[in-house]
């Protein structure tokens, strides 16, 4: 069994939405300012997790990292990076869940 299935499918599929959604709250922690109302909450909330990620990222190998990011940034599917970088379906998905693991760790679920 995998270091990385203590995760229940529910928490797995949560933290890879963060993931996916990390360019898009850097660009909305980006953008505040006075004019734009954002609850304190929240702005604590991205902060946080937009910092735990960067940890998470600074953790993986420079080709983890490449694969990182045409993953959750560039939104390209395992196809896509077998055709174009040659990173094949298994490297792929275990890239996924160490990140997954990772900020999981990172929040504190394991």
């Amino acid at each position: 069994m995998s270091t990385y299935s203590k995760l229940s499918k529910e928490t797995k599929k949560y933290y890879e939405r963060e993931l996916k959604q990390y360019n898009q709250n850097k660009k909305i922690l980006k953008n505040v300012s006075r004019k734009n109302k954002i609850n304190t909450r929240r702005l604590l909330f991205l902060e946080n997790r937009i910092t735990n990620i960067d940890i998470v990222i600074k953790q993986l190998s420079p080709f983890e990292q490449e694969v990182f990011d045409m993953i959750f940034n560039k939104k390209y599917d395992w196809l896509y990076c077998k055709t174009m970088k040659n990173i094949d379906k298994n490297t792929y998905y275990n890239i996924i869940n160490k990140a997954i693991y990772m900020l999981a760790k990172e929040e504190g679920e394991i």
